[in-house]
């Protein structure tokens, strides 16, 4: 289980390796131990929570190939995206961004142009009530952290 905490509560996250298995391999070894960052609410593709992974210890997640592309994600998807470096403005590095996309309407559209990501888990069901509530937060009250890590059988993969 892909699970990210916020202040407000845990969102856990089911993996689709049937769907994207490279991407799930990828982030559940970069994800084992678990990495703190800033969320904060897409400016460009609608409902998206972006966080973003840090470049320097994971530059395997450089190779991840497209698989499950999406570019109208549907709500409590998951995406991994990856820019390479010197495409997204004001940075020479890449960008692994992580999006969860809260409600309908989501599109992956960046100021560089449309960009697919993969989608490679879903937010639980049981859940929805609380990823809305964190995505409004996010966008009525600005950025806040977020630590990402995979558990439970997922992480012993």
């Amino acid at each position: 289980m892909l699970v990210f905490t916020f202040a407000a509560g845990e969102l856990h996250a089911r993996l689709e390796p049937g769907l994207a298995p490279v991407t799930c391999a990828a982030l559940r070894q970069a994800l084992r131990t678990p990495v703190t960052v800033r969320v904060r609410h897409a400016m460009f593709t609608g409902p998206e929570m972006s966080m973003q992974l840090p470049t320097r210890p994971h530059p395997q997640l450089l190779q991840t190939p497209l698989e499950a592309a999406v570019i109208m994600p549907l709500e409590g998807q998951v995406l991994f995206t990856v820019l390479p470096p010197h495409v997204w403005p004001g940075t020479t590095d890449a960008v692994f961004d992580l999006g969860i996309y809260y409600g309908p309407y989501g599109r992956t559209f960046f100021p560089s142009g449309w960009l697919p990501g993969n989608a490679f888990a879903r937010i639980i069901p049981e859940h929805h009530g609380l990823m809305k509530k964190i995505g409004r937060s996010l966008l009525e009250d600005g950025a806040q952290d977020v630590t990402i890590v995979m558990r439970g059988q997922e992480a012993a993969r």
